[in-house]
């Protein structure tokens, strides 16, 4: 019997709501707590045919193609793969806050979930620590495991979520087709195609998400068109910083531009700017000749050449179109950006 399968054994539904909903947290506090601790050793033994779960064979084959593919790929998957998988982590752990909010089980769920959210920090910070230098390794094992060695740390990604590992893969997917096309990918090497819906869905998100790719250089990049260029990855850890901030200031403009635009409020697009208001929180984004709104964007207020070129992809967004926009030396453009101590 697998360790798995011992875990799960007495994890049938309560009667009542309340202790269904109690068993069924505790059940994935189990099977988490054991993925966290017990995963390493089961890395250490890959050799030894150890038995894990076949997942679904979409990730595999993609999978089966970064393995031998040029370092750059193999960084990106690595990256959006332990990145997701932190972020997976983190969803987690608040779920299981809320749903134990009001039960006995509550302390301990709280105590569970900081240790998951702990370990979830420490697989962000391997994927973060991810630059031009590190060391990747792609292994497929003989029972279709997928496992990652950055820098010679293993992260196995098959089995890594109770319940969720479909949502896991599918996250992973879609975004690693974002980067690169799947279908020639998958096509190349004679592997079997899929519904193309699946390789072409795309997760409704507003985060940056990072691509070490041969042919731009590290690039910070959205799933709607905004690609940051970077010449090279000297203080990578700032850079990352600086451009999440400067993607999310930016959505959150779009945000506060499609409210304006639904009152009938005009934008002159070609002298839009953001400026800082003095002896006050908060930035004036001027709009036209006589009217603006006002937001907290530092990042973009410290940056005006990037603000002016990003202008024609806020058109776009706000309008609903489409807008591949694509900014060369992003170092620059971000260098005056506070992303703090």
């Amino acid at each position: 019997m697998l360790m798995s399968e011992i875990l799960i054994t007495g994890c049938g539904t309560s009667s009542g709501s309340t202790g269904a909903s109690s068993n069924h947290v505790r059940c994935r506090m189990v099977i988490t707590l054991w993925i966290i601790g017990v995963l390493p050793a089961v890395v250490a033994a890959r050799g030894l045919g150890v038995d894990l779960p076949v997942q679904q064979p979409l990730l595999q084959q993609i999978a089966r193609v970064v393995e031998d593919s040029p370092l750059p790929m193999r960084r990106d998957f690595s990256w959006l793969a332990i990145t997701e998988m932190a972020r997976m982590y983190v969803e987690e752990a608040a779920r299981a806050r809320t749903e134990t909010r009001h039960t006995v089980r509550a302390r301990d769920t709280l105590k569970w979930a900081a240790s998951v959210d702990s370990y979830a920090a420490k697989v962000k910070v391997m994927a973060d620590a991810i630059t031009p230098d590190t060391a990747i390794e792609v292994i497929i094992g003989n029972d279709k495991s997928i496992t990652l060695y950055v820098a010679g740390a293993p992260v196995i990604l098959t089995g890594a979520f109770s319940g969720q590992q479909d949502v896991y893969e599918q996250r992973v997917i879609e975004q690693f087709c974002v980067l690169y096309l799947c279908e020639r990918l998958l096509a190349e090497l004679d592997l079997p195609m899929p519904g193309t819906d699946v390789l072409t869905r795309k997760r409704v998100t507003n985060a940056a998400y990072w691509s070490f790719s041969q042919y731009a250089g590290p690039v910070c990049m959205t799933e709607d068109g905004l690609e940051f260029q970077f010449r090279e990855m000297a203080d990578v850890h700032r850079k990352r910083t600086a451009c999440s901030q400067v993607v999310a200031e930016l959505y959150a403009l779009v945000d506060a531009l499609v409210r304006s635009s639904n009152r009938g409020v005009p934008v002159d697009w070609g002298s839009m700017v953001v400026n800082s208001i003095a002896d006050r929180e908060g930035h004036q984004v001027v709009l036209n000749g006589g009217e603006h709104i006002r937001l907290p964007l530092p990042g973009l207020a410290a940056s005006p050449d990037l603000f002016r070129l990003v202008r024609p992809w806020l058109a776009a967004r706000v309008q609903g179109e489409d807008f591949h926009l694509v900014l060369l030396n992003a170092g620059h453009l971000m260098q005056d950006v506070d992303t703090g101590p």
